[in-house]
């Protein structure tokens, strides 16, 4: 019955008969090589476009390009091993442009593969070649990419592919856990898939040997800048190394400890670290043990993964909802009923990165608030998920005026903390049409037929 209940969620868009292949992709494709070509534009026009970080990553660009493949025995950058393989190979283009443009590049390529892959996923599930399309054009056009790849040639697309390929084959019935361990060995926020795959190891049946991969295809990658010269220490240690760097329960991250500001660090740091793992381990066992079924079903658990981690653990950055953000996306294009979801996490992960971007800190809040309202409705919807909706369309007009006029207000404002009154009405009109929303949508209800 609950198959039955899943499965109505894809509405039936069979073409008609006389309708012909080359039409029925004809405005799909088009919008694939519209959003293509807008999104290159725009990477173009901010190619030049530095923060405090960027100087960083043109320095290792430089090293790795004036020292080859014997840079390797050197730590040049605080990444692991496939980064510095990935940026040796951009060298090769250094004709093509400036450092700075070639490092962007890099992220480019990736997040061109997040949108193929999320449109290949979408495709799959529901054969609607414009639903596809669309996927494709949301991620490669979301606000949160262009400003994590295009605007301060941040890697997390590459780590975000390979955690959207394991999801997609996991939902194809095929074991997902090797490129989750290479998605854990770009960067240490491979890990927000975790309690997913395991929940899915367990589900599957699948040897809990395969866990071994995560460590194995690091050590297996690691070997080339073993090979050149590197320590193991160095080579090993670099995740380690990683979380010392900071020590702050949250680096501009819309998550639970914008709430516990007065927390102290190392109490914060363990309660947050033991949290995440119990809730973890929870939606493990539950992924496990549920009998709902489907690739949506599937999709709906990556995304509780991948925004459960990082809004519960300490010391996270304003971009590590990066996964969650494109992979609500692709559950959005899927079943429309989450298309609030999928926006709400761009217009959140948009204030966040206004806190470094412009120093405009007031925005954290309220999309820590918001970013709470996903994950409590979200964590609803695992156990029973609605057919349908129906589009609720006043609270979409309260969610646009209220966010409009909150972005409004933060950057006339400006930066640093300015608590007024009218900074508190925008903050809480936001805040209060985020949960109307997603209070309608989830209860919305597709009229029965008569």
């Amino acid at each position: 019955m609950k198959d039955a209940v899943e499965t109505s969620a894809f509405p039936s868009h069979r073409a008609p008969p006389d309708e012909t292949v080359l039409e029925r992709w004809l405005v799909p494709a088009a919008l694939i090589v519209a959003c293509g070509l807008v999104g290159i534009a725009l990477r173009y026009l901010v190619r030049e476009h530095a923060t405090a970080d960027t100087a960083e990553y043109v320095t290792w660009y430089v090293f790795a390009r004036d020292h080859g493949v014997g840079g390797l025995a050197e730590a040049f950058t605080n990444y692991t091993p496939l980064y510095s393989y990935f940026l040796l190979i951009v060298t090769k283009l250094d004709w093509l442009g400036q450092p700075l443009s070639l490092v962007k590049m890099m992220s480019a390529i990736f997040e061109l593969g997040c949108a193929i892959v999320v449109a290949r996923m979408v495709w799959q599930l529901t054969k609607v070649p414009l639903r596809a399309s669309v996927a494709f054009g949301a991620i490669w056009l979301a606000p949160t990419v262009l400003f994590n790849g295009a605007m301060w040639a941040q890697a997390d697309s590459i780590w975000t592919f390979f955690a959207l390929l394991s999801v997609a084959m996991f939902m194809r019935e095929r074991n997902g856990v090797l490129p989750f361990a290479i998605g854990c060995s770009v960067k240490a926020q491979g890990v927000f898939l975790g309690p997913f795959a395991l929940g899915m190891i367990l589900r599957r049946r699948i040897p809990l040997a395969w866990l071994a991969a995560i460590p194995g295809v690091y050590a297996i990658l690691a070997i080339p800048v073993l090979v050149a010269g590197r320590s193991l220490v160095s080579v090993f240690g670099i995740y380690l190394d990683q979380a010392h760097t900071f020590h702050r329960l949250t680096m501009n991250a819309a998550n639970v400890w914008m709430f516990a500001g007065g927390t102290p660090y190392a109490v914060g740091v363990v309660a947050g670290l033991v949290l995440a793992a119990a809730s973890g381990l929870a939606l493990s066992i539950f992924i496990a043990q549920s009998k709902r079924t489907g690739p949506e079903f599937i999709l709906l658990v990556a995304c509780v993964s991948l925004i459960l981690m990082p809004y519960l653990l300490p010391k996270m950055h304003e971009r590590y909802f990066y996964g969650f953000e494109l992979a609500s996306i692709a559950l959005a294009c899927v079943n429309l009923r989450y298309l609030p979801f999928a926006v709400i996490a761009q217009v959140d992960g948009v204030l966040s990165y206004l806190a470094f971007e412009s120093e405009i800190v007031m925005g954290l809040l309220p999309a820590a608030l918001c970013n709470t309202f996903l994950v409590f409705y979200l964590v609803l919807d695992l156990r029973r998920g609605e057919a349908g909706s129906r589009p609720p369309r006043l609270p979409w007009l309260g969610f646009i005026a209220a966010t409009a006029g909150l972005f409004c207000y933060l950057l006339f404002a400006g930066a640093g903390l300015n608590v007024s009154p009218a900074y508190m009405l925008a903050a809480g009109l936001a805040a209060a049409t985020t949960l109307l929303l997603l209070k309608e949508q989830r209860l919305g209800r597709e009229a029965p037929s008569h």
